[in-house]
């Protein structure tokens, strides 16, 4: 059996795992911005910029939430891209996006790797999928993701399902399919039923961490012992809950995996377009940055907008903190 998280049914966490918890009334958030959940103001957003060689340099676009490219060695690789308005099985209803969408999927390059973490619907758009799925050649996702991909009607020859502690190559660069403290499932009766993971890449010297969705546990510790230190690391650190402890991480905790990974550079993700919990739309940033700021590790926090090609080769100029000015 190619997975050791899976009794035949369902997939499972290496540890304890609750979904939602009782928490007493009134108690401490941890919470430190003052501002809504959703912003008053309108969001800053850049334009992307796709042209760059990538034989050189390594480039990052974060279009919001986790929808995330990276160009390195002149290859695209897309992680879960939600270009809809809605994160929903309804085009309707649900969390209604905030912040404008930098581009259009037509605008997109030629993409050469699509990564999907899970099957949950802020990260498995079936609208963008359909729409992306000309410009996609492969298709990378954990097992059971690729029953979604088919029913979507992508070509099965151009999917590879894994499980984790798996890797696959592409011209010298290695993915790497590793633990992640989550769930998933897009119907109430199929939870667990499709593995959840994190991302490693490793390119020459240059290696990347992409947490997708976890909650804080003890498999950093054995990604860092696989890999070593990281270079880049995207970490989620927002849409929790005191209700949900298992399933998302704090600020506080995310920055402490990222420091347990050994990153150098911290790129914060899963915020800045939908609302899926009850914390103000800013407070997993400013949490970070504080957390960073307060820590005597070499840990640098880079909060570009949305939208904006970041060069690994000038990462510090990416240290902005756009969002204070934004209401």
């Amino acid at each position: 059996m190619r997975s050791s998280n899976f009794d035949g049914k369902k997939f499972h966490n290496e540890n304890d795992f609750e979904m939602m918890v009782k928490v007493p009334k009134g108690a401490e958030t941890g919470v430190i911005s003052e501002k809504g959940t959703v912003p008053e103001d309108e969001i800053p957003v850049a334009a992307p910029d796709f042209s760059a060689d990538s034989s050189g340099d390594a480039f990052f676009t974060w279009f919001g939430h986790s929808s995330l490219l990276i160009q390195i060695d002149k290859k695209n690789i897309l992680f879960d891209p939600v270009f809809s308005k809605r994160t929903s099985p309804v085009s309707f209803a649900g969390p209604k996006r905030f912040s404008k969408i930098p581009c259009s999927v037509e605008d997109l390059p030629e993409i050469d790797i699509l990564v999907v973490s899970h099957d949950h619907y802020d990260h498995l758009d079936k609208s963008t999928i359909k729409k992306l799925d000309s410009k996609v050649k492969k298709y990378i996702v954990p097992l059971g993701v690729e029953k979604w991909l088919l029913k979507f009607g992508v070509d099965g020859e151009k999917i590879q399902n894994m499980a984790w502690w798996e890797e696959t190559s592409l011209d010298g660069i290695t993915i790497g399919c590793v633990p992640s403290k989550h769930f998933s499932g897009r119907m109430l009766i199929d939870n667990f039923s499709t593995l959840w993971a994190s991302w490693v890449i490793v390119a020459g010297e240059t290696k990347i961490f992409e947490c997708a969705d976890s909650g804080f546990d003890s498999h950093f510790e054995k990604i860092h012992e696989k890999y070593g230190d990281f270079d880049m690391a995207f970490m989620e650190g927002a849409q929790y809950d005191l209700r949900w402890p298992s399933v998302h991480m704090t600020p506080e905790q995310s920055f402490d995996a990222a420091r347990t990974l050994g990153a150098k550079i911290v790129f914060p993700i899963h915020w800045g377009a939908f609302r899926l919990a009850n914390h103000p739309w800013d407070d997993s940033v400013v949490r970070i940055v504080k957390k960073a700021e307060e820590d005597s590790a070499n840990v640098r926090i880079i909060t570009p907008l949305i939208g904006q090609t970041v060069p690994l080769s000038k990462i510090e100029d990416y240290q902005t903190r756009w969002y204070e000015n934004v209401k």
